[in-house]
């Protein structure tokens, strides 16, 4: 398999519906001249430097909404924490008058 043969395979991964990358591509399958494979070539690198670019664009905004959201289970977590220390804590409590309670009423 030649280097051509190899990026052409890579490239028919994705669903191109990009016109001039399309028409690069078969014009290099039924040509196969050199000015086709530099049209290729330019084509390819702009539609997938796009790609790339706007994936990364994406990763970015993803991992900020990631970083919030984690930011907030954290502080979900912990305000957690302190509402079942003040449950626990009142229980205990409860538990304290109830057993006070029974112990002054006379049988």
């Amino acid at each position: 398999m030649s280097d051509l043969d190899g990026l052409l395979a890579l490239i028919d991964e994705f669903h191109i519906t990009d016109r001039s990358l399309r028409s690069a591509r078969e014009r290099v399958r039924v040509e196969g001249s050199s000015a086709a494979v530099e049209a290729l070539l330019r084509a390819a690198a702009k539609y997938f430097g796009d790609m790339a670019a706007e994936s990364e664009h994406h990763l970015a905004q993803l991992d900020r909404r990631l970083d919030d959201l984690y930011q907030r289970q954290y502080n979900l977590q912990a305000e957690r924490s302190v509402a079942v220390r003040r449950r626990d804590g009142a229980l205990r409590v409860l538990d304290a008058l109830q057993d006070a309670s029974s112990r002054e009423q006379p049988r």
